[in-house]
């Protein structure tokens, strides 16, 4: 058997497999699976950041000789109105996936608008917030809350404004006509994120009212 014979037995043994076994080739993985997984990689990425920086926190705190630190200013109330304007952010994402799976495209449009309006007044509520922290006169460098208060929220808002770009650009495509039924992967990876920046908010509220 001469070297160009062993290379075509070759081919047909590799074709023959594949399809038996149902191997996935590099042609056979749909573009999507490959946005997901850097999707993936991107919330864990994230994740070890605010992770990292909620542990520091904690840490600190542990060592820390009296709790809160004397003169912290009490928590903004508005940051439970920030809170929910997140949740209703994340299930309107929810529903604007099914309405692309469903076909609706005039619920889609409507639950991406009103998405885009849910992340512009949380933004909004978050300088009300820091307006109100502000107002106590009490700089970061002289306590340890104030200063976690506002490095992790305004880390957090960055990452809101950073998602405000795709969650806009599916919102403009989706009003022409761009995401028809078998065609819903950019919103669910854009629901991915802010669905993250949720479950970070959370975390973050929690460790610092508690």
């Amino acid at each position: 058997m001469n070297d160009g014979q062993k290379w075509d037995l070759g081919r047909r043994t590799e074709k023959i497999s594949t399809r038996e076994y149902n191997v996935p080739t590099k042609d056979s993985v749909p573009p999507a699976s490959f946005r997901r997984m850097g999707m993936w990689l991107l919330l864990a990425s994230l994740g070890v950041l605010f992770g990292a920086i909620l542990v520091g926190f904690l840490v600190l705190r542990g060592r820390a000789d009296q709790w809160p630190p004397p003169g912290t200013p009490p928590m903004p109330g508005g940051l439970w109105i920030s809170t929910a304007l997140l949740v209703v952010l994340s299930i309107v994402l929810v529903l604007a996936g099914r309405a692309t799976r469903e076909g609706r495209e005039s619920a889609l449009n409507r639950m991406l608008s009103i998405s885009v309006l849910l992340a512009l007044a949380f933004l909004v509520a978050q300088i009300s917030n820091w307006m109100r922290m502000a107002a106590f006169s009490v700089l970061p460098n002289e306590n340890l809350l104030v200063w976690f208060f506002y490095a992790l929220t305004i880390l957090h808002a960055a990452h809101v404004l950073f998602g405000l770009i795709p969650l806009l650009l599916i919102t403009v495509r989706a009003r022409r006509g761009r995401y028809p039924v078998e065609e819903h992967e950019s919103i669910h990876l854009v629901g991915m994120y802010w669905h993250f920046l949720l479950v970070t908010w959370i975390a973050i509220l929690a460790v610092l009212r508690i």
